[in-house]
């Protein structure tokens, strides 16, 4: 499993510009329904997503989605073994 931490670097209107099509883009992790959890950072100053699959995956999925292909972020993929849920 696998945090993907994204870091804004574009102001939250070019964010906002992009948001529909990093959800919708057909190679991205959320169309092949690899996203376990995703949510904002508090303050508003990334992202971070919970997905599944392989590294190469993951990686090939996040170097497509538009916040990194028109630079508004920057991405940290952290891999993890769950051992614990509640």
């Amino acid at each position: 499993m696998f945090l993907i931490m994204l870091e804004y670097v574009a102001p939250l209107a070019t964010i906002d510009a992009l948001k529909d099509a990093h959800y919708s883009n057909p190679d991205g992790l959320f169309a092949q329904d690899r996203v376990h959890l995703a949510g904002r950072l508090v303050p508003r100053t990334g992202g971070l997503i919970v997905a599944e699959g392989t590294r190469a995956e993951i990686e090939a999925a996040v170097a497509l989605d538009p916040f990194v292909v028109d630079g508004a972020a920057k991405v940290k993929i952290i891999e993890f073994e769950p051992t614990w849920r509640r």
